[in-house]
């Protein structure tokens, strides 16, 4: 008589076949052949789509805020966004849906940010991201279709909303001041700030709304 084995045993939950999923290297391989890898917005990790909103919500998940309201304010800190090559990026949960701001400064005097969901549906969603000068007030925004993160975060070229540093006024004078290799300087050459530690006390806050019903 032939011996059966016990089979083996089936994953419980969705979580459980994800992670099974995301440990096949050839399963990897066969969907890069087919371009279909999305990169992780927050480290180097890569993946199909699905898998790869699974490891966000999993692997940085202190990345993830819930909001109960369709509008919010995001406060990043100019020190994370100069300098770096990837965007910096916090997820918002509104009613299990993730939304995704995404920052970038370009020196010398450009700040960009780009408003996205993190999962792919053919739900069309609107919203508005607004940054304030800090001294008269006076909003920059960007209002428009909220389109689902690409699989590669887009280039400085595709920014929804694109600020001149300058105009916000951050620093006193700073209509004055460009920023160049972690330092404000000014048109004479004098350096007024410099280093990580005083433009991690420089804070910009992101005003995000999403539109319901539209």
């Amino acid at each position: 008589m032939a011996l059966v084995s016990d089979p083996a045993p089936l994953p419980e939950t969705i979580d459980d076949v994800i992670e099974l999923i995301s440990q096949d290297g050839d399963y990897f391989e066969r969907m890069g052949a087919d371009g279909k890898i999305m990169q992780c917005l927050f480290c180097e990790w890569a993946g199909p789509r699905l898998i790869t909103e699974w490891h966000i919500q999993n692997e940085h998940i202190h990345k993830i805020e819930t909001c109960t309201k369709p509008d919010w304010n995001i406060t990043m800190t100019l020190g994370s966004l100069v300098g770096k090559r990837k965007w910096c990026c916090q997820i918002i949960d509104y009613h299990n849906e993730h939304y995704v701001l995404a920052a970038k400064f370009l020196e010398p005097d450009c700040l960009m940010a780009n408003l996205m969901t993190l999962s792919s549906d053919d739900s069309m969603k609107s919203g508005s991201i607004t940054v304030y000068n800090r001294v008269t007030g006076e909003p920059f925004s960007w209002s428009g279709n909220i389109n689902s993160v690409p699989d590669q975060l887009p280039s400085e070229n595709h920014a929804q909303l694109s600020v001149p540093l300058s105009k916000l006024n951050l620093l006193p004078n700073s209509a004055n001041l460009t920023l160049i290799n972690g330092a404000f300087i000014t048109k004479m050459g004098n350096k007024v700030v410099v280093g990580q530690p005083e433009l991690d006390d420089i804070q910009i806050t992101f005003f995000s709304k999403i539109f319901i019903g539209r």
